[in-house]
């Protein structure tokens, strides 16, 4: 049965959602930190990923009167990281990226006159100084997201960022500018039984802005105050015998998005994200060959999110990636990178547009692992392949990938 198309109004809130869940989806658990010492190091490389959508995938147009029908989707991004030790036991961590989307139609968006959307642009640039608060065993992050990526989107923008954002695609960069905000977190670490357990909690806070410049039908600008988030996890590593293990679960708690719309008659809507539980399990295998032998699973499950209050049918879903990833020796500066992946993404039956849709898809990549003095070039391909559902549609997607990820220590 074909979900029904959202109200304007509930289209706007909707339009908030996308944010939301998108920041929900990019938030990590706080307690792998990593090494609180050693060399400086920057990683960055350009990475293109494009979906086709076989006969077209219906998408409901910025004004919800009728529907356009895409037929792919690409985008060009370029991640950047650095990594700053500092003193004895602290570090500076700095991360963004630039991205240029593209979404193809087969003819025109009949309410924008168009034959496709683009969303390109910086995103913001993350902060965070992680070090230890008291002994070894508490460690604190403190972390700001710098509002430099671009958040005032006009209706073309948007039309993009409903495709581009869709976690059914796995885009490197689903968003670009999502305001200004700020985390604080505590992690507890021991040894205990042979394995290393940390637990964590942070909060985050995100502060107002404008994510959408003007819309259809005289709703005019729009202000998006979205809630703050509580994130909690417990996780450990050990061994199995000469196998390493790691596992991981996490809870996320929301307060409410508000989302202002209108011009001298303002309105108002409120959405409240359900709790996210996850669960991450990944098996390090001792291989005489591979320098690297991982299984891993991932599994994500979104309850349902309010809406002025109201619990909104349709809104929980649930969200496994599972894989496995080996680099072989080929020579003491160079291994072949082999990967094969796995997502049943239930989706969102709450409408049906891209960004809730339902995908079930594998995949395979490879790469090589060049390394000397320092340094590290790893260029990679990747073929994809699976069936979307946005309610009732079914569409074959096919996928490709590629791109080089350069690194440096020093």
């Amino acid at each position: 049965m074909t979900r029904p198309l959202l109200s304007p109004g509930v289209r706007v809130a909707a339009a908030a959602l996308v944010v939301a869940c998108t920041l929900a989806a990019a938030a990590r658990p706080v307690a792998g930190q990593g090494r609180l010492v050693g060399t400086r190091t920057v990683s960055g490389g350009p990475v293109y990923e494009t979906w086709s959508f076989g006969d077209g995938v219906p998408q409901p147009t910025i004004d919800n009167t009728t529907t356009a029908r895409v037929t792919g989707a690409s985008q060009w991004s370029v991640p950047v990281a650095v990594v700053v030790p500092f003193g004895a036991r602290w570090k500076f961590d700095l991360s963004g990226a630039y991205a240029s989307g593209q979404v193809t139609l087969d003819g025109n968006d009949p309410a924008l006159d168009t034959d496709g959307y683009a969303l390109s642009g910086p995103t913001d640039m993350k902060l965070r100084v992680t070090g230890p608060l008291a002994g070894e065993n508490l460690l604190v992050t403190l972390g700001v997201n710098a509002p430099t990526g671009k958040t005032g989107l006009d209706d073309e923008e948007l039309s993009a960022l409903r495709v581009l954002a869709a976690p059914a695609l796995a885009f490197p960069t689903p968003a670009l500018g999502t305001g200004f905000g700020g985390t604080t977190g505590l992690v507890f670490a021991r040894q205990m039984g042979g394995w290393a357990w940390a637990l964590g909690a942070s909060y985050e806070f995100r502060g107002k802005y404008n994510p959408i410049a003007a819309l259809q039908a005289g709703a005019g600008n729009t202000d998006l105050n979205p809630g703050d988030g509580v994130h909690l996890s417990l996780g450990g590593d050990g061994l199995l015998g000469s196998n390493g293990m790691t596992l991981a679960l996490g809870a996320d708690f929301f307060t409410a998005d508000e989302f202002t719309f209108g011009g001298q008659a303002q309105s108002r809507r409120t959405v409240r994200l359900g709790p996210v539980y996850s669960a991450e399990w990944q098996l390090r295998l001792a291989a005489a060959r591979a320098r690297e032998l991982t299984v891993y699973a991932v599994d994500r499950y979104r309850s349902k999110f309010t809406q002025d209050g109201a619990a909104v049918a349709g809104s929980s879903g649930n969200y496994l990636d599972a894989g496995l990833r080996a680099v072989w020796a080929a020579s003491p500066s160079l291994g072949i990178l082999t990967a094969v992946n796995a997502r049943h993404h239930t989706g969102l039956s709450v409408d049906n547009s891209l960004v809730t849709a339902a995908v079930a898809s594998g995949g395979a990549t490879l790469g090589l692992v060049v390394g000397t003095g320092g340094a590290t070039v790893q260029p990679f391909v990747r073929v994809q392949a699976g069936q979307l559902d946005t309610g009732g549609d079914k569409t074959s997607i096919t996928g490709f990938g590629g791109g080089v990820s350069l690194g440096a220590s020093f």
